[in-house]
């Protein structure tokens, strides 16, 4: 997900929020309809390259070569999210092939007083990670991103991000939405076949049930910035989905095709009481996985 360094702009409109989105609406008139049908209502199609895939067709699929999938050093920073500085003594955890457990982590490092981590990775192989600083200062949230996917190379170089307590708490409230204890967030962005922001499509978490969350409330953004009047992708491609349970969920992509709207996406997730997940959908993938063309064909 793209990051704007408009930290302050968030805190001043935050600030001028005067309405929560609390889910209770004053209009005894108004018809009941499904979590679905008040979430997913997009009216435009999709913009963006759509060739590669038929919506209604099977998922598309990739697998990784086998000889792309080797451990080899990583180096790079632990960042905050928007404002894009250092953060110094955070705990960098690598869960490869997406095996997330509690205190099980397959490779596990501290950032230096600059934010520099450094370490072993895996290519082309799907892989969690976490970021996180000690929980009695409270000065950010657990940050997952999952299903990150490194092309094959001698080594990596990459940026892991941070989420601050008060930037967790900022982006609900610009957006006119209480936040509740004990959610998460989901935060990402849309893409076309060509990786590029997929314009005009609408997100909706679904739990391990089956059921649509009543509480979730999802968001669009424009020119990188939250903006509680964006009914669905602008072309910056970015979402948000607030207020989501704990546990197991998969986050839907939906396009109108000008008579229904049909499901051209998904990511899985787990997510974690107070934290939030960084993770993007690929149009035509189901899962949340895509591999770089690196991984694709022999690599040694």
């Amino acid at each position: 997900m793209s990051r704007a360094p408009v930290f302050m702009l968030l805190l001043a409109a935050a600030a001028c929020t005067d309405k929560a989105d609390d889910g209770n609406t004053d209009d005894s008139n108004t018809v009941e309809t499904s979590v679905f049908d008040e979430i997913i209502t997009v009216n435009e199609t999709a913009v963006g390259e759509l060739a590669c895939w038929t919506a209604g067709a099977e998922p598309l699929s990739q697998t990784p070569d086998p000889s792309c999938q080797v451990e080899v050093d990583f180096a790079g920073e632990i960042e905050d999210f928007e404002s894009g500085d250092e953060v110094g003594d955070a705990t960098l955890e690598l869960f490869f092939s997406d095996a997330y457990s509690e205190g099980a982590a397959d490779y596990t490092t501290v950032s230096d007083t600059s934010g520099a981590v450094s370490g072993q990775a895996m290519t082309c192989t799907p892989t969690t990670y976490k970021t996180s600083t000690d929980p009695d200062l409270d000065l950010t949230r657990d940050t997952f991103e999952a299903h990150q996917v490194w092309g094959y190379e001698t080594s990596i170089s990459d940026t892991f991000n941070s989420v601050s307590s008060t930037t967790y708490q900022v982006i609900p409230s610009l957006l006119g939405v209480s936040l509740k204890d004990g959610m998460g967030i989901v935060a990402g962005t849309a893409y076309d076949c060509n990786g590029d922001p997929l314009q005009n499509v609408q997100v909706i978490a679904r739990d391990a049930s089956g059921a649509y969350p009543e509480d979730q409330r999802i968001h669009y953004f424009r020119d990188d910035f939250p903006n509680r009047e964006q009914p669905y992708t602008s072309p910056d491609g970015l979402w948000v989905a607030i207020n989501l349970p704990a546990g197991e969920v998969t986050i839907e992509m939906y396009a109108w095709n000008g008579a229904t709207h049909e499901l051209i996406g998904t990511t899985d997730l787990t997510i974690f009481a107070d934290s939030i997940n960084i993770a993007n959908i690929a149009y035509g993938y189901w899962g949340g996985v895509f591999y770089p063309d690196s991984c694709l064909s022999p690599c040694q």
